[in-house]
């Protein structure tokens, strides 16, 4: 089975990585993108090892589920940083990374069309035993690390 994530979703990520680095150019801002940066590296491999609803898990559990949930009702990351931008900015540095995380996964997933719903809790049971969507996460995921990589220096 050969998966494919469409240019559509990595041009957006592109862009909510452009838009995150314009946004946090403080020194604040700053070390929290790291903190994005380093989640965005050590992820797969919880993916790998377990699944899509563990990683979502592991990101509510410790980022913040709320601002994870509102998320879900956005579908840009400019309309994120408009609608959540104080909730965002008022999580602390391991919380945006996580929460960030998942946000920028959860918003590639809903746009290839694999996820729906506005209850993080749907979505964590509507991934588990689904080979598709990991298998998608993970070209996800791969994309999120390199863009990671490439805008958010250590």
């Amino acid at each position: 089975m050969v998966v494919t994530v469409k240019s559509d979703v990595i041009k957006m990520l592109v862009d909510c990585f452009e838009q995150l680095t314009t946004a946090f150019q403080d020194e604040e801002g700053k070390d929290k993108l790291a903190s994005l940066r380093t989640r965005a590296r050590d992820m797969p491999s919880e993916l790998v090892s377990k699944s899509l609803a563990y990683v979502i898990t592991l990101c509510a559990a410790r980022g913040d589920k709320d601002v994870i949930e509102k998320s879900l009702y956005v579908n840009s990351c400019s309309d994120l940083l408009t609608k959540l931008s104080s909730d965002i900015r008022n999580l602390k540095k391991e919380e945006f990374g996580y929460s960030l995380y998942a946000i920028l996964l959860l918003l590639s997933l809903k746009n290839l069309g694999l996820i729906s719903g506005g209850r993080l809790s749907d979505i964590i049971k509507g991934s588990l035993d689904n080979p598709t969507i990991d298998s998608t996460s993970y070209i996800v995921m791969d994309w999120i690390k390199r863009l990671a990589e490439a805008y958010i220096k250590k």
